[in-house]
């Protein structure tokens, strides 16, 4: 069973991803963040980080409606089934798949947003995945900081990867990886006990 703060930070990631605020997720919902990301990113079509962006999009939607049809051969995933898909995923005992996971979804943040190539997300580039993902721009400073352990003004891979793993992880309230998508505690979205 997710925690209560757990099921608010994959609430507040829910409502990143459904793109059209219809409180379902849908495929067109990763199709149009692709686009969004490709916008802000400043990418030319065809490019091949724009390639990389829709393939994962798709992986993730088809993940997503693979668990459902085994779990309840539903077609539409709503905040419940995200939250049961997350809970599956985050499971201890699929630790080696999620670490597989969060080590890729470290590769492809940093082949997006690292313009320069130098293995570093500077607050430039990580600004420009706040607003790729529509996040709360006022934000983007303090969970900057929080995620940047060593205080060097840049987010390194493995930094990444720690607040990755916090995010989806930790039922900590105090951990930093908790705000790697904003504070989610700053738009008072209803937990799963609020849908029963």
């Amino acid at each position: 069973m997710l925690s209560e703060l757990r099921q608010q930070k994959f609430t507040h990631l829910f409502q990143i991803l459904d793109f059209n605020h219809d409180g379902l997720l849908e495929k067109t919902d990763f199709q149009s963040l692709g686009e969004n990301i490709a916008i802000f990113r400043c990418l030319r079509s065809p490019s091949e980080i724009e390639d990389l962006i829709n393939r994962r999009g798709r992986e993730i939607w088809d993940a997503i409606r693979l668990f459902l049809d085994d779990q309840q051969s539903v077609t539409q995933c709503n905040l419940e089934n995200w939250l049961q898909f997350l809970e599956n995923i985050t499971d201890s005992k699929n630790d080696r798949r999620f670490n597989v996971l969060s080590q890729k979804s470290v590769r492809d943040i940093f082949y997006i947003y690292d313009k320069n190539l130098d293995n570093y997300l500077s607050k430039q580039e990580y600004l420009c995945f706040f607003v790729s993902l529509r996040v709360g721009i006022k934000q983007a400073d303090e969970c900057f900081r929080a995620m940047d352990l060593n205080d060097d003004m840049l987010i390194s891979k493995k930094e990444l990867h720690i607040a990755i793993t916090e995010f989806f992880k930790s039922d900590d309230e105090g951990s930093p990886g908790n705000l790697l998508f904003g504070d989610p505690k700053e738009f008072g979205f209803k937990t799963r006990s609020s849908f029963y």
